[in-house]
């Protein structure tokens, strides 16, 4: 290890003195011999160790020998150290390239990320390593780049949003023939989304494109990160079946109850001037529930179709519907990051600000 760690050293000396240089081909030579498992075959190893040892043997001989094992024991630590740092600077580029953030189980935490919810996923490497579970540990790390690694092709294609929108989807203001369809995976409680539905209206993207949305509540082992966005989801695609099975939820210029729900969610605010989406994150199911019927009246449904639509949100065929839905975002979208959106040809993971969604063909 010792020749090693001098190799490194010679070459970042060389770089800046060319008294250095000339030792630089010896000490590579011995240093590939050791990283290919075959033993140095010159005096470089010893030649460094001894200029090391020197000023020790003539002051205190008895301490040559604990000080060379002490050379080797740090020797070694520099690499692995070395080798760590280069395998997690791989992976987070690898993970920024793929996923849009370096740290797939929490996007916030890579400052070169866009901001957005972070899904997660496995436990963390040294959670599992706490929990004394370190074989685990690394099964989960090595399957996560495995992953990764898989999920490379995917995001070098072109990718169309009409691909993966929902048989019963609903549009913002209406389905437009001749306009590009955009799909945004979005969590009615992040508040990332609400930022984006903000940016989506003031660029007039929604104006250019046909946009469609995947209702995807965040879930972990302790249940939902956002305690109603599951009944939000719900009543989301009963309003969507609801649609469908009267043939209304195509009708250009008209929004649909699903989307006048997100509209509120993400830009309105209650009679006390706090955002209903923050309202709904803290509300208790009854009220939340009753919340969402509310908007709906005002959204002009009358009384018996609310009831149906309530119905239809705790039906089968809307949990059947958003089972599909999870399997689309994590089996075939796999992305890590809240809201995502699919546009112009791309995997966009993360807030965009409005110029950026302007720019969107």
């Amino acid at each position: 290890m010792v020749c090693i760690v001098a190799f490194l050293v010679v070459l970042v000396l060389s770089a800046v003195s060319a008294k250095y240089r000339r030792l630089l081909g010896t000490a590579w030579g011995c240093a590939w011999r050791r990283v290919t498992l075959r033993p140095c075959d010159t005096t470089f190893r010893e030649d460094v160790k001894n200029s090391m040892l020197a000023p020790l043997a003539v002051r205190a001989p008895r301490l040559v020998r604990p000080a060379s094992i002490a050379i080797e024991v740090i020797a070694a630590l520099m690499v692995v150290s070395l080798v760590v740092s280069l395998y997690l600077l791989g992976r987070s580029g690898l993970n920024l390239f793929v996923y849009g953030t370096c740290d797939k189980q929490d996007t916030q935490a890579c400052a070169l990320a866009a901001e957005a919810c972070s899904i997660g996923g496995a436990p963390d490497f040294w959670q599992s390593i706490g929990e004394g579970n370190v074989v685990g540990a690394f099964g989960d790390e090595f399957s996560s780049l495995g992953e990764t690694i898989a999920a490379v092709p995917s995001r070098m294609k072109a990718w169309d949003a009409a691909d993966y929108v929902s048989p019963d989807a609903t549009y913002l203001g209406g389905y437009r023939e001749g306009l590009p369809v955009a799909l945004e995976v979005l969590d009615p409680g992040c508040r990332f989304c609400a930022e984006l539905f903000r940016n989506i209206e003031a660029s007039g993207f929604a104006k250019t494109h046909n946009l469609a949305y995947l209702a995807y509540p965040i879930t972990s082992s302790l249940g939902s990160k956002f305690p109603n966005s599951p009944l939000v989801a719900s009543y989301l695609a009963a309003v969507q079946a609801y649609e469908a099975a009267h043939g209304e939820g195509g009708d250009a210029g008209r929004m649909t109850g699903d989307w006048y729900i997100l509209e509120q969610l993400f830009t309105g605010t209650d009679s006390g001037g706090v955002g209903w989406q923050e309202w709904m994150n803290g509300a208790d199911a009854a009220g939340a529930r009753a919340q969402l019927q509310q908007w709906l009246v005002d959204a002009g449904y009358s009384a018996e179709a609310v009831d149906e639509i309530d119905a239809l949100s705790g039906s089968d065929d809307v949990a059947a519907a958003l089972t599909r839905t999870r399997a689309t975002v994590e089996d075939e979208i796999r992305t890590v990051s809240i809201p995502t959106l699919i546009a112009g040809g791309g995997l966009h993971a993360g807030v965009r600000d409005a110029d950026t969604l302007a720019r969107l063909g």
